[in-house]
């Protein structure tokens, strides 16, 4: 009969504490491979432990009225962030993922963009309104892929890309409704180089192509999200007690004097 007590109150104990050991996972595993991560609450402050921190240019502000805290305003004319050109990533696996109410002022406008042709990462706005990427060394099988989802015009939205060796997977998430939309290209992915990263602004072609309005939340991982994880970071911030768990590859994220 004792043993048999012992028995259950062990089993109760391990039950008990099954839920806890599984939300202290999920914040801990969800910011597992973060490489920058730049709220924009007042400052550029790159939260990731890497320090990489972002700078406004031109006609930008820091606002109060972001989705998640305060926002970075752009004001589509000259208005952008400019991140630590110690940010550097060499990488076949990338989720960029940021929060964004406002519009393009021309096609192929910005939100996060890394310019360093051949070799650019993009993420904003396509001539259809779609969700923008750029991978494979600027290859048009991703900057003009229509297939991703529609970007509404002034409302916020959760826009992210995750990009692995097998196919890229675009995402909208739309605060006001909930409704979540996601679509991929299933082509192959090469390694690539990311650096050069601005917020708000495509230098390319002119140097006209400028986000308008109010960019929040940006976040960069050096792994492919899952769709779990993209739903999971659509409702609520980056986990606060995951900031002192955050784990990175070193190796993978260089200073650019060892370029």
């Amino acid at each position: 009969m004792k043993f048999r007590i012992t028995v259950y109150v062990i089993l109760m104990s391990i039950i008990l504490m099954i839920p806890t050991f599984n939300n202290d996972a999920l914040a801990a595993n969800l910011s597992d491979g973060l490489v920058g991560y730049w709220p924009l609450d007042d400052s550029g402050s790159d939260q990731s432990g890497y320090g990489n921190n972002a700078t406004i240019k031109g006609g930008a502000k820091w606002v109060k009225d972001g989705w998640i805290g305060g926002a970075l305003e752009v004001d589509g004319i000259s208005g952008h962030a400019v991140v630590d050109r110690n940010f550097t990533l060499m990488t076949d696996k990338i989720t960029v993922i940021a929060r964004i109410k406002g519009w393009k002022t021309v096609d192929w406008a910005g939100v996060v963009i890394g310019r360093n042709d051949p070799s650019t990462f993009g993420l904003g706005f396509n001539h259809q309104d779609t969700v923008m990427y750029i991978w494979n060394n600027n290859s048009i099988d991703t900057w003009f892929w229509h297939g991703a989802p529609r970007i509404p015009k002034d409302e916020w939205v959760l826009m992210a890309i995750v990009i692995q060796p097998e196919k890229a997977t675009s995402y909208i998430y739309h605060k006001e409704n909930g409704k979540f939309e996601f679509a991929d290209n299933k082509r192959p992915h090469i390694q690539q180089t990311v650096l050069n990263l601005k917020f708000g602004w495509d230098e390319c072609c002119g140097g006209n192509r400028y986000f308008r309005g109010l960019i929040d939340e940006v976040m960069i991982f050096e792994r492919a999200l899952s769709m779990g994880e993209i739903r999971k970071l659509s409702n609520t911030a980056l986990p606060i007690d995951s900031k002192s768990k955050i784990t990175v590859k070193w190796a993978s994220l260089k200073s650019s004097s060892s370029r």
